[in-house]
């Protein structure tokens, strides 16, 4: 599915989606090919405790919680360097 996809099948919401396909360009921007919605909420809080629970059960498996009303998902990859002991 295209997110142009998931806009029109739940506007107005808050929707928990998985990225099945999905890479990312020269500006770091993650481009997400093919999505499957998995749940929609009508408030964040509750789509983020959701997103949590998803992500603590499966961290390899790559979702997000985004609003139907972006017109485009706009995910920017960050690069995280951890600290050493």
């Amino acid at each position: 599915m295209k997110w142009e996809d998931v806009r029109q099948a739940f506007p107005g919401k808050w929707v928990l989606i998985e990225a099945i396909e999905a890479f990312t360009n020269e500006e770091s921007e993650r481009i997400l090919v093919d999505i499957v919605p998995l749940k929609k909420f009508s408030n964040s809080p509750e789509a983020t405790r959701a997103y949590q629970e998803l992500h603590r059960e499966n961290p390899t498996r790559e979702f997000y919680v985004l609003h139907t009303s972006r017109e485009n998902p706009n995910i920017i990859e960050k690069k995280w360097v951890g600290l050493r002991r």
